[in-house]
């Protein structure tokens, strides 16, 4: 079964580290030494969660396939809210791959992008009403995204300093925000896109194509709480960077630890 491992196999109490266990019914342990029970799922993520394990496994699946919570809800036969809540558990669960500290080296593409509800009047920078988002590409490996407060410089650089070795190749558009990347030790080259799109290596196609692949899978969603934006972000980046890997022994993975 491919759920094996997602809970903790018990060798002892975990109240009072006796050995003397037993399973007294399907699901539940006792101590013959301290008298204590415990539920298997002790300890797991799935401990408070009353949903039997052949629905994870069906809600991770469903969830790799960008099922949505309304029709997930029905195949499982679950309420929404308890759908939603398991959704949001691996979503959570995912975030862990997203947060690594190592910082991206070599060619490296920078952008930043808006997010928010179709409105009328002013796109782009500056726009009212929309999330600021900032983005980077390391070429031939991840993309890492970010909610940020605002595109000011002082913003953009100091998060390139954290994500970034100094001494790489940034490419990146015109917008003045990247003024200072040379002083703050990178190589930097820029396109215009007013004058042509690329340049031999002088692109950001990378970042771009980012963009596109989490707006098109934004639109499924029909709207996203501003608040539970950043984990739904952070979801897009996990697809996109593990496109071409088995999303579901990814996620299991994960919720063994």
């Amino acid at each position: 079964m491919r759920a094996k491992g997602i809970l903790p196999t018990f060798h002892e109490c975990p109240y009072c580290h006796g050995k003397k266990i037993g399973r007294i019914r399907r699901g539940l342990y006792k101590c013959y030494q301290c008298r204590k029970e415990w539920s298997r799922r002790r300890g797991s993520k799935l401990e408070k969660y009353r949903v039997t394990l052949q629905k994870v496994l069906l809600a991770v699946k469903l969830f790799e396939l960008e099922t949505s919570v309304r029709k997930a809800s029905h195949q499982l036969g679950l309420a929404y809210n308890t759908t939603y809540t398991l959704y949001d558990l691996i979503r959570k669960t995912i975030l862990h791959l997203t947060t690594n500290n190592n910082r991206f080296s070599g060619e490296i593409e920078v952008d930043e992008s808006y997010f928010g509800g179709r409105r009328k009047g002013k796109r782009g920078r500056g726009a009212p009403n929309k999330i600021p988002v900032f983005g980077i590409l390391e070429r031939g490996g991840k993309v890492r995204v970010e909610v940020v407060d605002d595109v000011k410089g002082d913003t953009l650089l100091n998060l390139s300093l954290k994500k970034v070795k100094r001494g790489s190749l940034v490419y990146t558009d015109k917008f003045r925000s990247y003024d200072g990347l040379v002083s703050y030790g990178f190589k930097h080259e820029r396109i215009d896109h007013g004058l042509k799109f690329a340049n031999g290596k002088v692109y950001i196609n990378g970042i771009e194509g980012f963009w596109s692949f989490a707006k098109d899978r934004l639109m499924k969603y029909h709207g996203v709480d501003p608040e539970k934006f950043p984990l739904y972000l952070k979801e897009l980046e996990f697809r996109y960077n593990y496109r071409n890997s088995d999303l579901f022994d990814v996620v299991m993975r994960q919720l063994k630890m």
